[in-house]
């Protein structure tokens, strides 16, 4: 059995925006030990010029000022669109039938579904 750890996300650019500082940086903490080079922003007018540098967004879907959905309409509209997780504490009761996230994770979010979503999204399957 190898003691090696394996970093799934090894090479990917997550970019996670959370309002929440706590939960910003365990999100961060976590991706960075699967290898994802991980880039943060508080909100979403302060994740608008890094969306050039990833490959994947993961925002919180309430946050003061604009919203995850805001935030995916810019990401949509960019020169290189990229695929957006919306985190969220609101389950079921927030319509999202007109948003197209890539994959909507209700809060708390398991770090290791998250990580797997983000494989998915950036078709780089687990082994």
């Amino acid at each position: 059995m190898s003691t090696e750890p394996t970093a799934p996300l090894r090479g990917v650019r997550v970019l996670i925006v959370e309002d929440h500082d706590d939960t910003r940086e365990a999100l961060d903490a976590y991706l960075t030990m699967s290898g994802a080079v991980v880039l943060s922003a508080s909100t979403a007018l302060e994740a608008l010029p890094q969306l050039v540098m990833c490959d994947v967004v993961v925002t919180d879907l309430a946050m003061s000022g604009r919203d995850g959905r805001w935030l995916l309409d810019q990401v949509g509209a960019s020169a290189r669109p990229v695929p957006v997780i919306a985190v969220t504490g609101y389950d079921q009761d927030y319509d999202l039938s007109k948003a197209p996230f890539a994959r909507v994770l209700t809060k708390p979010v398991d770090p290791e579904l998250l990580a797997d979503a983000i494989l998915h999204v950036v078709e780089r399957k687990s082994a």
